[in-house]
């Protein structure tokens, strides 16, 4: 009996330890995402020069030829963040514009692109920077974790 409540024990703690590591490391880039409140200082559509766009009826377009290369310089630090994106909200944001934007890390084990980032989503766009209401609230940092607008 002793042996049976000692192997629950180990098998919970096992699913448990399993079920961390899979959260934080299948879904790295979700989890550690940055928050990044700023002006954009570049906005550019990444071109692929002698590329053609052919499909047929059941394919579809590669998602790399509306890609995007954003840099937005952070209100609190005045870094400037950069990243790829493929979202294609970015075609409607000007430089100058006020963003708050979600910044995907790449995770720290993929070596060659450590400390850089791969997506960029556009969470919210102004104008300037004084219309921008920013929520540092705890319901603010809860509905960025899942990425709430």
């Amino acid at each position: 009996m002793k042996f049976l409540n000692f192997l629950k024990k180990v098998t919970v703690i096992v699913l448990v330890v399993f079920l961390f590591v899979w959260i934080f490391g299948a879904n790295y880039a979700f989890v550690f995402k940055r928050r990044v409140v700023g002006e954009v200082v570049a906005v550019e559509r990444v071109d692929i020069n002698g590329v053609a766009v052919v499909t047929g009826n059941t394919q579809q377009i590669n998602p790399q030829v509306f890609s995007f290369s954003v840099g937005i310089k952070d209100n609190r630090s005045g870094e400037i963040y950069m990243a790829s994106s493929e979202d294609r909200q970015w075609a409607a944001v000007a430089k100058g514009n006020c963003v708050i934007a979600a910044y995907f890390p790449y995770p720290p084990w993929n070596l060659s692109k450590a400390n850089t980032n791969h997506n960029a989503r556009l969470l919210r766009n102004f104008v300037n920077c004084e219309q921008l209401v920013d929520d540092d609230s705890f319901w603010g940092k809860l509905k960025f974790f899942f990425l709430i607008n």
